[in-house]
């Protein structure tokens, strides 16, 4: 019996291990987590069938699809559900593709959340106003971290589907959402002056807010200059602009001033601003559907005189959208010269969609803008190169818009 008693041991000795070491079957999913995963189906669908410039993006768009309902199932609480979907729309790598609603664990967006633009590790705008003008972070610092983390991991963090290799336009916008950075994270940015790392906090707030839709004066030269306090989309932008036109009557040459607009707007005020500079209909942008025919949009003449004179159009970095359609229109009209920099290249015209288990608003692209000349708006560059965004630093833009006026001749 002795040499019996060995080998049942073993076996049992086996069959326990092999008993302990069996996965454990997963939890049953919760409504919410059921919900989100049908709201991840009907998103992921919504781009298929929706989304404008899905081209080069769809093989990564059906891998992280396929992924969703495993993130799905570990996601406990409501702002980690939309962090699944947040992270669903990373895979796009498109500014303008944006939720409704947000958590204190979002990303902020990119270009309303910067403070400051990012190249290639270094600085090329720092916002007017901002924390990070306020903390003395200078267009040209080169950046080695953001928020505590170093830059290269805090790009790797924001790009999906994870392991995917990000082509230059990829990288470029995870290193503006890097920079931007999340609500419920300390924000910093770290830079390398003389040869040693220094730490920004970006979290002193904002500088005062100006106060209204519009600023409006009327600088040396009898030059009328008006500025738009990312008000775009305000319904009491038009009248506000209107008063600023009748204290301005009289000036020999106009700046407006689009290098605060990253909320973007709509044409209900973008308009009836550029109609009061034209005395004649004309076309200002190409639209471009999914599936039909492009056609072109046309500003007319408004108001009960037109601003007369030359006309500078100030752009940069946190010209969004309707701004950007503001500039590219001007342009376009033969009506205006721009100068600055880069703007914030949102492309297309957004539409929005609801996700119907959580009643999530989701925009996206669903039709390109382009310039009258045929150039994709975000592509489009502004004629007269110049800093348009220099911090706390002189303002290097409306000084060249000025000068450019004051030598015209009346």
């Amino acid at each position: 019996m002795g040499h019996l008693t060995r080998p049942i041991a073993g076996v049992l000795l086996i069959l326990l291990g092999a008993c302990t070491t069996q996965p454990a079957p997963p939890a049953p999913l919760t409504p919410a987590q059921e919900g989100l995963i049908a709201d991840g189906a009907q998103l992921c669908a919504l781009v298929r069938e929706n989304y404008v410039y899905l081209d080069g993006k769809a093989a990564a768009w059906d891998t992280a699809c396929a992924e969703l309902p495993a993130r799905a199932a570990t996601a406990r609480t409501g702002p980690e559900r939309l962090r699944v979907l947040e992270d669903l729309t990373d895979t796009l790598y498109d500014a303008h593709v944006s939720f409704g609603a947000n958590s204190g664990q979002s990303p902020r967006l990119v270009p309303s959340g910067n403070d400051y633009w990012l190249e290639e590790g270094q600085v090329t705008g720092v916002r007017a106003g901002s924390a990070a003008a306020m903390a003395g972070l200078q267009v040209w610092d080169r950046v080695s971290a953001v928020d505590g983390q170093p830059l290269d991991a805090a790009i790797a963090e924001r790009l999906q589907p994870s392991g995917v290799q990000p082509d230059s336009a990829q990288r470029h916008w995870a290193e503006l959402a890097a920079a931007a950075g999340y609500r419920n994270r300390p924000h910093t940015v770290t830079v390398l002056r003389d040869g040693r790392e220094v730490t920004l906090s970006l979290d002193t707030g904002l500088a005062q807010l100006p106060e209204g839709p519009v600023t409006a004066r009327m600088l040396p030269g009898q030059i009328g200059y008006v500025r738009f306090n990312n008000s775009l989309g305000e319904d009491d932008t038009v009248a506000a602009f209107d008063v600023a036109m009748e204290a301005l009557r009289g000036a020999r040459g106009w700046i407006v001033d689009l290098r605060d607009t990253p909320g973007g707007g709509n044409t209900d005020v973008a308009e009836p601003v550029m109609g009061r500079f034209i005395d004649e209909e004309g076309a200002y942008q190409l639209i471009r559907p999914m599936d039909a025919p492009e056609w072109q949009k046309t500003v007319s003449p408004r108001g009960d005189w037109t601003a007369q004179g030359p006309l500078a159009v100030l752009v940069g970095h946190w010209t969004g959208s309707m701004g950007e359609g503001m500039a590219v229109g001007l342009d376009g009209l033969r009506r205006g010269e721009v100068f600055g920099s880069r703007m914030a290249g949102l492309a297309g015209g957004v539409e929005s969609f609801t996700l119907d288990a959580s009643g999530l608003t989701i925009r996206i692209p669903t039709y390109a803008l382009a310039h009258i000349d045929g150039t994709p708006r975000e592509a489009w560059r502004p004629t007269h190169q110049v800093l348009a965004d220099n911090g706390a630093g002189p303002d290097r833009a409306l000084q060249a818009a000025a000068d450019w006026i004051n030598s015209h001749e009346d």
